[in-house]
């Protein structure tokens, strides 16, 4: 009507506050409020059931079947901290008549039922991570299993994974693309590492990033946030620094650089990619990519899932694959 913003018509000229915010403003609000609905419930250092070593295996056998059925890292992340809540409840003394192997298959079938528009049939998931000489799971008995892993999660179900703190820590911050895939590489790392569990899961997201910008040697873009992220997440700078440093030291762990013994004769040139591997060798290929593939081929035929909202076979299921600490 060209009034501007004197025009007093309701959906005409007048924006939404939001609208007048810019992006890092906005993601910003979106980051409290995010907070607000989501309470972060550490789990004791006492209430740990598994060693970090066998914590590990369950958590990768998780990832696994996430991946088997292409869900979203999103997915993997919500069914561990399902799985970790889970264990403490056992830890601290509550009855648990259910297998871990089969807990683990639970928390994926109710973390897909919140993060995923397609969920895998139960038959299907009975099927996976099977140990040998065990007889075949029932449906009857998933379905005891999710009930008794529902009751013991207090049917307390909603929680904010890492990456959806990460999105809005990418806006507030202004991160380039070498610097997102780095970070969300780190934050699906940081399912398997046992101490990250002392660390809220914006802290995990931030820390994911300060360790991307340690690795790309953007001392600018450090220097200009790491004070900021501090104040999003709550927490002093001590504890960001350690939350980076866990992570550093857990993909060091996992991408360490050695030496590799092979025998041949001492004239003949060695293979680099033989002696070592390093950060910058590690992703290089992701920097190469504009998208991150996901693994080729998956194990579960696409008709095997059910859900009310059934899309053709042709569409893709979700997103990219979790990484899976470097294992592969």
């Amino acid at each position: 009507c060209g009034s501007g913003s004197r025009c007093q018509k309701p959906g005409c000229c007048r924006k939404p506050l939001y609208r007048m915010l810019s992006q890092a403003d906005a993601a910003r609000v979106a980051v409290v409020r995010l907070k607000a609905a989501h309470t972060w419930r550490a789990v004791p250092r006492t209430a740990r059931l598994l060693s970090p070593k066998d914590r590990e295996d369950r958590v990768e056998k998780i990832c696994e079947v996430t991946e088997d059925f292409c869900l979203q890292p999103q997915t993997a992340g919500l069914a561990v901290s399902m799985f970790d809540r889970v264990c403490a409840k056992a830890a601290l003394g509550a009855e648990i008549n259910v297998p871990l192997d089969v807990v683990g298959l639970v928390c994926v079938l109710v973390a897909t039922k919140f993060q995923e528009v397609r969920v895998p049939a139960i038959e299907e998931l009975a099927k996976m991570d099977l140990p040998k000489g065990r007889a075949p799971r029932s449906r009857i008995l998933m379905k005891e299993a999710e009930m008794t892993v529902l009751c013991l999660l207090d049917w307390d179900l909603h929680e904010a994974a890492p990456h959806q703190y990460l999105e809005h820590l990418f806006q507030i911050t202004g991160a380039s693309k070498s610097c997102v895939k780095r970070a969300e590489f780190f934050v699906d790392m940081s399912f398997y590492e046992a101490r990250m569990l002392d660390f809220s899961p914006i802290a995990i997201a931030a820390g994911s990033l300060m360790l991307a910008w340690q690795q790309l040697g953007d001392i600018e873009s450090e220097n200009k946030h790491t004070a900021q992220l501090a104040c999003l997440c709550e927490v002093d700078l001590k504890t960001l620094f350690l939350c980076r440093h866990i992570l550093m030291d857990h993909f060091e762990s996992v991408f360490k650089t050695c030496e590799v013994t092979v025998r041949v004769p001492a004239s003949a040139p060695m293979d680099d990619s033989l002696r070592s591997e390093s950060p910058d060798s590690i992703f290089a290929p992701l920097d190469a990519m504009s998208v991150v593939p996901r693994p080729p081929g998956s194990k579960v035929d696409p008709d095997k899932f059910f859900s009310p909202l059934r899309c053709p076979p042709s569409l893709p299921l979700a997103g990219p694959s979790p990484a899976r600490s470097g294992r592969e």
